[in-house]
């Protein structure tokens, strides 16, 4: 127990160093800092391979996949009319992320070009969505309607795409892994919604309310845990099981009680403490080197450029393509899942998270040239047309 303790505590670190007003600091990074510094680097407070930390740690990377999903809205029209530019501007920044991806897995010695790609081709819908959507109306304006399905749909096809580049499984294993995943959670939530309707539902609700039991929430919990367990018995990953739930809840509009509570167990414990035992496997003395001055460089330039001049092809203005370029869900799963999978060093993996890290900064200044600032407490929390869903 003292380890939780250690590792709860540690957490803390991000809410303190994001009150700062004058140089505010996301959320996150306080919290891989923190984890840096109780791991095997530093103080040796917590062994990232002991088995308690290891469940610490796939529980709250699952959790935080479920609210990557679930920041992708969708079911909303507004995405749907920008979807010829958005389909421009992701097939120009694909094209892109090749040619720079090669030269950095050249150069960085990493040698895996395809996971490099998908990185500086993604977006982060968890990041972007709430600072586009406007928090009043709770509705996507209609001038970043392109952008926004451009964000979203890179968002939905790179983490699809992860487990394809990242896996030693065979495609066809990963593929029908991924589909069986993602079947049981549209089958789960479809019946979910199917029980709210019963007078025994409502029932049970109703006493859940009033003695504050969480039915919905354990519900969801053993949806999600259950989805987690099965799909590396199927070959695909911890990444789909999360995000394939979120994407569910998300497309079926799930009362905004189950997601408040859902988010509110992650944002509270799960999440800063799969954060913070990130922070706890990272090597950042790596940077210093060759290769890992290449493989930062090359992805924070990479990222920078694949998005302004592949959003400039489909007409976006470079602003658009600051925000675009946020990423956050796609590395630090790609960090994940390297790590376990024993491809990606420690060094390796302090590359991708701090590069993501920079570009969440990036797509801040993009973000406040549009008038729009990106605030320093995402990725957590609700997104506005889900908190207004029926009760």
């Amino acid at each position: 127990m003292g380890v939780l303790a250690v590792i709860v505590a540690a957490g803390l670190l991000g809410p303190v160093l994001a009150m700062f007003k004058r140089f505010p600091i996301p959320i996150v990074v306080g919290e891989i800092i923190a984890g840096y510094l109780i791991g095997p680097d530093v103080l040796k407070l917590v062994d990232p391979d002991e088995p308690l930390v290891i469940i610490l740690h796939d529980a709250g990377f699952a959790l935080l996949m479920f609210t990557v999903g679930l920041h992708l809205r969708l079911h909303d029209p507004a995405l749907r009319r920008g979807a010829p530019r958005a389909l421009l501007a992701i097939a120009a920044t694909g094209i892109l992320a090749v040619p720079v991806a090669l030269l950095i897995a050249n150069y960085s010695g990493l040698g895996n070009p395809a996971a490099i790609a998908l990185v500086l081709a993604t977006s982060s819908a968890a990041l972007a969505m709430p600072v586009l959507t406007d928090s009043t109306a709770g509705k996507l304006p209609s001038e970043y309607a392109g952008l926004a399905a451009w964000i979203v749909a890179a968002d939905i096809i790179t983490i699809v795409s992860l487990p394809l580049v990242t896996s030693g499984s065979s495609t066809v294993r990963v593929l029908f892994g991924s589909i069986a995943v993602t079947v049981i959670a549209v089958s789960a939530l479809g019946l979910l919604r199917l029980l709210r309707k019963t007078s025994v539902w409502k029932r049970i609700s109703q006493l859940s309310q009033e003695k504050g039991w969480g039915i919905e929430m354990r519900i969801a919990l053993v949806m999600l845990f259950a989805l987690a367990w099965v799909g590396p018995k199927l070959g695909t990953s911890l990444l789909v099981a999360g995000f394939t739930a979120g994407l569910a809840v998300s497309a079926f509009g799930v009362s905004s009680r189950l997601t408040t509570q859902l988010v509110g167990i992650g944002e509270g414990f799960l999440i800063p403490a799969f954060f913070v035992v990130l922070g706890s496997t990272l090597v950042p003395r790596g940077l210093a080197t060759t290769h890992g001055l290449v493989l930062f460089g090359g992805l924070v330039v990479g990222t920078l450029a694949v998005h302004v001049i592949g959003g400039r092809i489909a007409g976006f203005r470079p602003a658009f393509g600051l925000v675009a370029s946020a990423q956050l869900g796609v590395p630090l799963a790609l960090v994940t899942l390297g790590q376990s999978q024993g491809w990606l060093s420690g060094e390796e993996a302090s590359a991708f998270v701090v590069a993501s890290l920079v570009s969440v900064a990036v797509s801040a200044y993009g973000a406040n040239r549009l008038g729009r600032p990106l605030t320093t407490h995402l990725p957590h929390g609700v997104p506005m047309d889900l908190r207004g869903a029926e009760e």
